[in-house]
């Protein structure tokens, strides 16, 4: 069994389980967390590394005593207390639907947590045990960030600056790597760690993804330059090999185009499709893409996965779903970059995807019948079935695996 968890429209935390194989898989939703009656809601839940554990933002705007926390606790439980508190001056969110933006070091003790601070967005490193002290990283804005594989290490691309924090004991502030005009948004790492990506302005309009040795971080040692775009990189790495999905941004805009795999070692770049995309994904085993493209004159997008060979050739390609994003979902693949570190739409079987709001058809009933109502769906991954809600709401995701005794 697989849990999802998702925030429904009463703004409760519920956490599904999903079993069966292909089109034949049923969802129970078994766990269900709500606090109106203290004047809470719920918004964005985010999983553990290992599963066991699940943060989510509650919000509460009651004019007598208003709240934004980040809460946490064991997943059968629910979050139990909150471990992230935003100052009486910071209580507004950073997006629609969107409290903060929750990124879980790699070993599941602590959190980056992005949030309000009154003077803009701050991240804030914070004990998953809600002990101690959340520790201001960095503040500014934009802020996009990538923690390295073994967590003692985090990236943080801020406005024109790029830095490397080592969280190591005794380590001495942050090392600046670049600092120019942005051409890029959220940085990457190799699945070893050994390395990191980014992207520099190319003389004359463009940009250039370059990579760089950790190692060689603070040495003045040349980057090596990987791939030229006509205009801002978006790109995601890859999790089971080291190659990146890279989209080429409009100026401005968080649309991109001419989605190409990119394989850092060798250097080789081959071209999946050349149309508009909202935000890319890969499956667990790095052997598809998933793609968000928006349907000309319309509030549509469509799903299509693009299967590769090892190498990053496209083989074919199988449109899964068409939906209206729920406006959480919408700011998710608005910064589809940063949110493939840290949130899972594909499920760690990769046998489901899933996506939040209006799809073609409505997928099944809810408490309006089949009129229009923002749902949270799963689509099988190889196309065996369309696509069905598992319950009305806003917004879900997948932990990336799945605890044992679920296995």
């Amino acid at each position: 069994m697989t849990p999802l968890a998702l925030i429904s429209e009463d703004a409760s935390l519920r956490i599904a389980q999903i079993g069966g194989a292909g089109g034949d898989w049923t969802a129970e939703l078994v766990t269900r967390l709500d606090m109106k009656s203290e004047g809470m809601v719920f918004m964005w839940p985010s999983w553990s590394p290992d599963g066991e554990q699940i943060a989510v933002s509650a919000s509460s705007q009651r004019r007598e005593d208003p709240k934004l926390e980040l809460w946490c606790g064991p997943r059968n439980e629910g979050p139990t207390e909150p471990i992230f508190k935003n100052p009486r001056d910071g209580r507004q969110v950073i997006a629609a639907g969107l409290a903060h933006y929750v990124n879980w070091a790699p070993s599941g003790r602590a959190l980056a947590v992005v949030g309000n601070v009154g003077s803009g967005l701050a991240v804030n490193l914070v004990a998953a045990s809600g002990q101690g002290q959340p520790r201001r990283l960095v503040d500014g804005a934009p802020l996009y960030f990538a923690w390295a594989p073994d967590g003692r290490a985090v990236i943080v691309h801020r406005a024109a600056q790029l830095v490397l924090f080592d969280l190591t004991a005794g380590s001495e502030g942050p090392i600046q790597i670049q600092r120019v005009r942005p051409s890029f948004r959220s940085p990457a790492w190799s699945p070893d760690g050994s390395a990191f990506y980014f992207a520099k302005p190319r003389p004359g309009g463009g940009s250039i993804i370059v990579g760089a040795r950790r190692s060689e971080v603070g040495t003045g040692a040349e980057h090596e330059e990987l791939m030229e775009l006509t205009g801002p990189a978006s790109f995601v790495a890859s999790r089971d090999s080291d190659r990146l999905a890279v989209l080429t941004l409009s100026q401005g805009d968080s649309e991109g185009r001419n989605l190409t795999i990119l394989d850092p070692v060798t250097g080789v770049q081959q071209p999946v499709v050349d149309r508009t995309i909202n935000g890319v994904f890969w499956s667990p085993d790095g052997r598809a893409v998933f793609a968000f493209e928006p349907q000309p004159s319309s509030t549509m997008i469509s799903l299509t996965r693009y299967d590769l060979s090892r190498d990053g050739e496209c083989t074919g390609s199988m449109r899964l779903a068409r939906f209206q994003p729920s406006a959480e979902f919408a700011t998710m693949l608005n910064f589809h970059d940063q949110f493939a570190h840290s949130h899972e739409i594909v499920s760690p079987c990769g046998s489901w995807i899933t996506f939040a709001g209006l799809a073609l058809g409505n997928g099944g009933s809810g408490r309006r019948g089949f009129g229009p109502q923002n749902g949270c769906y799963i689509v099988p991954t190889d196309g065996s079935a369309p696509p069905r809600r598992i319950s009305a709401g806003s917004i879900a995701f997948f932990p990336p695996q799945v605890p044992e005794e679920d296995n």
